[in-house]
């Protein structure tokens, strides 16, 4: 495993710092821009726009913040076979989203994750002997859907971002 940018939390306080610190940087890299800017294509990707990136996060947040409940219920969950393949099932869905609705979305998913947060203990979401997912935590779920996936976006952005301040 490759060494992570952040530290691994230790406690809720940590968690919710973690998650938006990252959240805030991510969305410091688009603040300012015009719909026009936003909906670019290319843009920061080859394929996608901000806008599309900012969707294609919004819509792992979600997944995840559904999973966490489904986990948390104690029901099992099907581990993903193919994540290159859903990954463009889900730009099919996306990529044609107006900007406002996906900004909305964004925002939400904000809310739901710091009540999310705050509705289990750190050890319940550092635990990773959970019989429905065992080896893997729930802190683990909500980190590769939350703050290391706008990881996997930040160098684009950065540079889209440097490219249009010219």
């Amino acid at each position: 495993m490759s060494e992570l940018p952040f530290s691994i939390p230790t406690n809720n306080a940590e968690f919710r710092a973690l998650f938006l610190e990252t959240r805030d940087l991510i969305e410091s890299l688009w603040q300012g821009y015009s719909e026009e800017v936003m909906t670019l294509r290319p843009g920061p990707h080859p394929e996608w726009s901000v806008k599309d990136i900012i969707a294609h996060l919004c819509w792992w947040e979600t997944f995840a913040i559904a999973r966490v409940g489904v986990l948390s219920a104690g029901l099992p969950i099907s581990p993903i076979q193919d994540l290159d393949g859903l990954n463009k099932q889900v730009d099919a869905l996306i990529l044609g989203m107006p900007l406002e609705v996906v900004l909305a979305v964004f925002e939400t998913n904000k809310k739901q994750f710091l009540h999310l947060i705050d509705q289990f203990t750190f050890e319940e979401w550092a635990d990773e002997t959970r019989p429905n997912f065992e080896g893997s935590s729930l802190m683990e779920l909500v980190g590769a859907n939350t703050f290391g996936h706008y990881y996997d976006h930040l160098d684009d952005l950065k540079a889209f971002r440097e490219k249009q301040l010219g």
